[in-house]
């Protein structure tokens, strides 16, 4: 009973999360630039929160800052990907990097058109993985990435 309660309160709150955060985050503008910033919640399993990735882009320019309290076990890292729903436009993920061992991620690219991806995915990969393919059935969290994105 306890589990199915503490369930519902963890996705209570990210709904809650998304619904503060989504109606500010195209409206929130880095202080050296002019391109929109999006910070939202990196969902896992269950709806419980992963992290948060904050996304500036003015469709080349493209920085993602990302961060979890989350460790991984022994051996594995988490690695990020910004992907392109069902392969659409880019028909590759792009690995954002992995993160560090204080749960940090920094990516800061310029793309030829970074509005083609969708979502960001993190999932779980050997440490020194030689495979440049992300491990899909590893998959621990995502984010929808709004408007521009997806185009």
């Amino acid at each position: 009973m306890l589990s199915m309660k503490h369930g519902f309160v963890t996705i209570f709150l990210s709904l809650i999360a998304a619904v503060v955060l989504f109606p500010i985050s195209g409206q929130l503008m880095h202080a050296n630039a002019a391109t929109p910033n999006q910070t939202g919640v990196l969902v896992g399993y269950g709806g419980q929160i992963f992290g948060l990735a904050d996304v500036s882009s003015d469709g080349h320019q493209t920085e993602i800052t990302s961060s979890t309290n989350f460790i991984p076990p022994s051996g594995k890292v988490f690695e990020a990907w910004i992907v392109d729903g069902n392969y659409a436009a880019s028909q590759y993920p792009l690995s954002l990097g992995q993160f560090s061992p204080a749960g940090k991620l920094k990516f800061d690219e310029n793309m030829v058109n970074a509005h083609t991806y969708s979502d960001i995915v993190v999932t779980l990969e050997p440490d020194n993985d030689k495979d440049p393919k992300p491990a899909w059935s590893q998959s621990v969290a995502a984010y929808w990435l709004p408007p521009p994105f997806g185009q």
